[in-house]
């Protein structure tokens, strides 16, 4: 995980020394791994996998706040409870690091506590985004901004037709989209009758004109 996430900004011994800290962890598809409201023992790094976050009101009812991938970070240490529950949408491979080492070590290498706080804005900056798309676009806008972002998520946007993969449950898209399931199922379908994206089955959508989808998700359509 060297070249990727945080740990890119980091020198050969800072490396080292964060290496020194780290246990790896595996998780099977819907497994839990941290709950809202516990103590934020551990930060995590994902390696592999589709981790998805999310809150859960008094009645039951769940708001997907976020989908993390591969190299993105999780819990980074501004409280000491976990404000979101985090599960394994498929099986996961993480990096753990304990809280109480991770903080002394943000002590002794600066270069990792600027990247943190690079990566909280970054959190920041996508909370933000997540309320502009909830609050003010259109159910079109909402799929099509999902989709640009996880083809930018998965840096296969530079490719010509991007194929993304979507692990997650088309009830999950639409929680996260603040959508229906048939919402979510007719504007994709909707999409590739237009010849923006094909389906080529439920877990990846190949996108055939990506300028296309990005207007659409801005609104420029």
């Amino acid at each position: 995980m060297q070249g990727r996430s945080f740990c890119s900004a980091l020198s050969g011994r800072e490396f080292a020394r964060l290496a020194v800290i780290v246990t790896s962890r595996s998780y099977g598809a819907r497994q839990m791994i941290v709950q809202e409201g516990d103590q934020a023992e551990f930060l995590l790094n994902i390696v592999s996998g589709t981790v998805k976050l999310y809150r859960a009101l008094p009645d039951g009812r769940v708001q997907i706040v976020g989908f993390l991938g591969e190299g993105d970070f999780f819990g980074v240490p501004a409280t000491r409870c976990y404000a979101v529950s985090a599960e394994a949408v498929t099986s996961a491979q993480l990096c753990v690091f304990p809280r109480r080492s991770f903080d002394r070590l943000l002590n002794e290498c600066p270069t990792l506590e600027r990247r943190l706080f690079e990566l909280a804005k970054t959190e920041v900056a996508a909370s933000r985004d997540h309320m502009l798309l909830l609050g003010r676009k259109t159910a079109r806008e909402r799929v099509a901004s999902f989709l640009v972002a996880m083809a930018d998520k998965t840096q296969c946007a530079r490719a010509t037709s991007p194929c993304i993969n979507l692990p997650m449950a088309r009830t999950e898209i639409a929680d996260y989209l603040g959508l229906t399931m048939e919402t979510v199922s007719r504007t994709l379908t909707s999409l590739r009758n237009e010849g923006v994206v094909a389906v080529q089955s439920p877990g990846h959508v190949d996108v055939l004109r990506p300028d296309t989808l990005r207007h659409i998700a801005n609104g420029e359509e």
